[in-house]
């Protein structure tokens, strides 16, 4: 579920508020859920991007291209602590200011978009160095977002 909200006071803010039900694992497949906002008019970043260093200061980003077949997208998602923003060549800017740590990139899954991380499981561990799977087995309802 996706609430939004427009500001009574700054017109250029919107809010977003995203809500998650649990994610199943009938199917025993890992699921990442993200969330992505799409720019459209011509928006061109040129695949580079802005994310905040521990919130001091923006660290510019840029999309690197996959070398080998055993990679995945998942190399160019990076943390974020409070923002992510992409620019166009007319000066343009989109920030995204979250209120909890995330993983975001942009330019990923579609040109001209911001991709946030909102959770992850996976049901077998992936061989990458915690030696456990990422299964969260939240109870409630869902996680608010």
């Amino acid at each position: 579920i996706v609430k939004v909200r427009f500001s009574p006071y700054i017109a250029e803010l919107i809010e977003f508020v995203v809500e998650l039900n649990p994610i199943p694992n009938e199917d025993s497949i890992g699921k990442d859920v993200t969330v992505n906002w799409k720019m459209f008019n011509g928006f061109d970043t040129k695949k580079t991007f802005w994310t905040d260093s521990n919130s001091l200061e923006m660290e510019q980003r840029t999309i690197r291209e996959l070398q080998r077949e055993d990679e995945t997208y998942a190399g160019n998602m990076y943390p974020i602590t409070s923002a992510i923003a992409i620019r166009n060549g007319t000066g343009t800017q989109v920030t995204l200011m979250n209120d909890r740590a995330q993983a975001g990139s942009a330019d990923l899954s579609d040109k001209a978009t911001i991709e946030m991380m909102q959770h992850r499981r996976i049901l077998k561990d992936d061989g990458k160095g915690v030696a456990e799977p990422l299964n969260e087995t939240d109870t409630s309802d869902g996680l608010a977002l």
